[in-house]
């Protein structure tokens, strides 16, 4: 690709022939989606479930895909294998027609980001570290705990032009 813009009406068919080709990826997507966990109910079959998943890129709503699976299918993900297991449910019936009326899309929400707030984030994450320690959890790199927490307390300092106190950093020791 060069540097040169190519002209609107090019570029709006391309635009068109994407949402063509998305629209027919999610059908597509369904249909194999419903099989597979057609293939899990009644054979106990994942692999085809777990090969569809792998297909999908990261542009793609794999997670939906995931949670669609784990909901009407005989599949668990497993994070430490990163892959699915087979998960067996009693009384689980395949339907096929029922199946193509859920939108494997839907299963699971898209996030969309709209803004970040840093430090309602920093301020959870030192109640989950603050918390584990308490319980007795082990926790590595409290040394990043530490510096974390002394950071937050200077910037929550500045933020009413007062000097962070030694005791406004919580001093934890790891379990």
């Amino acid at each position: 690709m060069d540097n040169t813009l190519i002209p609107v009406a090019d570029l709006t068919k391309k635009i068109n022939g994407i949402a063509r080709n998305a629209a027919k990826l999610t059908r597509d997507v369904q249909e194999a989606a419903v099989q597979a966990i057609g293939y899990s109910i009644e054979h106990g079959d994942i692999t085809i479930g777990q090969r569809l998943f792998d297909a999908l890129n990261t542009g793609i709503r794999r997670q939906a895909l995931l949670t669609y699976f784990e909901k009407h299918g005989q599949f668990a993900w497993s994070a430490s294998e990163k892959k699915f297991v087979f998960f067996k449910v009693e009384g689980i019936k395949f339907d096929a027609v029922d199946l193509m009326a859920k939108p494997w899309n839907e299963a699971k929400k898209e996030v969309l980001v709209t803004s970040l707030d840093v430090e309602a984030m920093v301020k959870m994450l030192i109640k989950k570290i603050e918390s584990a320690v308490d319980k007795k959890v082990p926790v590595a790199h409290m040394d990043l705990y530490s510096d974390i927490s002394r950071a937050y307390a200077s910037y929550s300092a500045a933020q009413y032009d007062e000097q962070p106190d030694d005791d406004q950093v919580p001093q934890l020791k790891a379990a």
